[in-house]
């Protein structure tokens, strides 16, 4: 913290020319580089926390360690561990009820003709499916009317396209790559 205050010194010090830019302090050390590096080591910081975090969370609930002083935020935890798992079922049970019914996902009922749900504003998906080979077909066609590709073939390709590169961690949940913990169980992705 005492680098930082000492950083903020040095560039409030330096003078401005060429329109209240000055990219150098009085020393000839480039002041962007050191802001860009200082914002760099914070997000190391943030992420050495977060592995802090999920290790003494996975000893905890494993009893290898109790620190009477951290048991609050242990149980805030296991409070949003439960809150995510709810919500996550009763987006999974609205998506299956609205299935194949023409409703938004704000559960808005929409008209035909509607291009955006007149409640939240949100894209309605067309009726209709672009196919690999680029034609515009229907959703309930069973095969590509110009190059024969299936239906099934098509939408596995579209879904395959929008899905991030995955990762698989230790407990067997996808994680995205990129991401350096594991939201199911906790651990630090390598």
């Amino acid at each position: 913290m005492d680098n930082l205050k000492g950083i903020m010194k040095i560039g409030k010090r330096t003078g401005t020319m060429n329109g209240g830019m000055k990219s150098e302090t009085e020393n000839g050390v480039n002041l962007k580089a050191m802001k860009k590096e200082l914002e760099a080591k914070m997000n190391e910081k943030a992420k050495v926390y977060g592995f802090i975090g999920m290790e003494i969370y996975d000893l905890s609930k494993e009893n290898k360690i109790e620190v009477p002083q951290i048991q609050s935020y242990l149980e805030k935890m296991d409070e949003i561990n439960q809150t995510i798992e709810e919500l996550e079922n009763t987006i999974k049970e609205q998506e299956t009820k609205n299935k194949g019914k023409n409703v938004c996902v704000c559960g808005c009922k929409l008209k035909p003709q509607d291009r955006f749900c007149p409640n939240c504003g949100e894209v309605v998906p067309k009726n209709t499916v672009l196919c690999i080979c680029g034609t515009e077909i229907e959703k309930d066609a069973k095969f590509c009317r110009t190059c024969g590709k299936s239906m099934e073939d098509i939408l596995k390709k579209q879904e395959e396209e929008k899905q991030p590169a995955m990762k698989e961690c230790i407990c067997g949940a996808k994680v995205p790559v990129g991401q350096f913990m594991c939201l199911e169980c906790g651990r630090k992705i390598e």
